[in-house]
């Protein structure tokens, strides 16, 4: 059997050859992660400073990457005076709303021990604590994960816990639109009928994806609302330093693995909705929407997020479909079906004290209370 290397390695540092053996591990892993992908972290590298800080844990078995956890250190974890060490650092923190690592899934035992023998080591510079954020909360990984820790006698700790909107196609509840409540339908019905006769021609909706042309689309209308507007914190990525650069790569990434669609919907020559989705195994995740706002009275946003989920299950061979939307957002979140949980864990990995604080029930309570809400929405996604 050959044997189980890890290392840190600076993400500004990663070669040509190491990011194709990570792209690779993307679409392998037991929860794929578009957001941990080479297409959308390392070339947030080459444009965002923010992103200066991450180190990436790479395990790898017979030149094959097979895990891959992204990790900043921290000085205090949450008001205690031990140093840890986060997937939630300074770029990942607001820019991903996932943070599962990449783990091979037809080695994931291997690869998660490898991962925490390294970890236990005071050597490789990692701090004892180990902050996972936006975890999914059941499924493969979790379990392995929690598996992984109890073989190695590493305490876990789960911090927090939310659920949000999710499409999931094992589900067995009613067609998206069915599932919606009579009078959301009645809406959405009415809504599109108006739509369509203020602009004399049927919606259709069709995936762009392979056009680059259409991610311009998407920046100038996105530029051209609310969302380009500084003054209101939009956010949008014409008027956010780097992010048109940051986001050309990203999607030039993508759409070379097949990775990428860009979710159009039309009225005649009328661009009136578009999404950005993410593709990663089986897998799709809507990063990021925008409307023509001379439509905005009939609520183009909802009638294109139901018509999304309708693409996706009768147009894509995805599995599931996170629309990444923070649970605060009620109204959009009423849109979808399914529901996802996500957790925040922390792991000690070796230290008396940091297993003691993990294992601690009045410290648990104590670290619960300082957790405020739920982690942050990206500002592109917020509608």
């Amino acid at each position: 059997m050959s044997p189980v290397t890890s290392r840190l390695v600076r993400l500004s540092d990663v070669t040509p050859a190491e990011a194709g053996r990570w792209a690779d591990l993307v679409d392998r892993a037991l929860e794929p992660n578009p957001f941990l992908s080479p297409a959308y972290l390392l070339s947030a590298s080459r444009w965002l400073t923010r992103t200066s800080g991450i180190l990436l844990l790479v395990v790898e078995r017979d030149d094959r990457m097979i895990a891959l956890l992204p990790l900043s250190r921290e000085d205090r974890f949450h008001g205690t005076p031990l140093r840890y060490a986060t997937t939630a650092g300074a770029f990942l923190k607001d820019d991903a709303p996932l943070c599962a690592p990449l783990v091979d899934t037809e080695q994931a035992t291997v690869a998660l021990d490898g991962l925490l023998g390294f970890l236990a080591d005071r050597r490789n510079g990692v701090p004892p604590l180990v902050e996972i954020t936006l975890l999914p909360g059941n499924g493969a990984l979790h379990e392995a994960l929690h598996d992984a820790c109890r073989r190695a006698g590493v305490p876990m700790l789960e911090r927090s816990r939310f659920e949000r909107a999710f499409l999931d196609r094992a589900s067995d509840a009613p067609a998206p639109r069915d599932a919606l409540s009579r009078s959301k339908r009645k809406q959405v019905e009415r809504l599109t009928r108006r739509l369509e006769e203020a602009t004399g021609s049927s919606l259709v909706m069709e995936d762009r994806g392979d056009d680059p042309r259409a991610f311009e689309t998407f920046v100038a209308l996105e530029a051209a609302g609310w969302k380009g507007d500084v003054d209101q914190d939009g956010g949008a990525l014409e008027v956010t330093p780097g992010a048109v650069e940051w986001f050309t790569d990203v999607t030039d990434g993508l759409r070379e693995r097949k990775n990428l669609r860009l979710l159009t919907l039309t009225a005649g020559e009328d661009v009136v909705y578009m999404s950005l989705l993410l593709g990663a195994g089986g897998s799709l995740y809507s990063l990021m929407d925008t409307y023509d706002e001379r439509f905005a009275k009939f609520s183009p946003g909802v009638i294109g997020r139901v018509m999304e989920q309708e693409f996706v299950l009768g147009r894509t061979t995805a599995d599931r479909f996170d629309p990444c939307l923070h649970p605060k957002n009620v109204g959009p979140s009423g849109l979808y079906r399914d529901r996802r949980t996500l957790v925040g864990v922390v792991l000690a990995t070796r230290g008396l004290l940091p297993r003691l604080l993990v294992r601690s029930v009045p410290t648990l309570r104590r670290l619960r209370a300082r957790v405020v809400g739920t982690p942050r929405e990206t500002p592109e996604n917020a509608s």
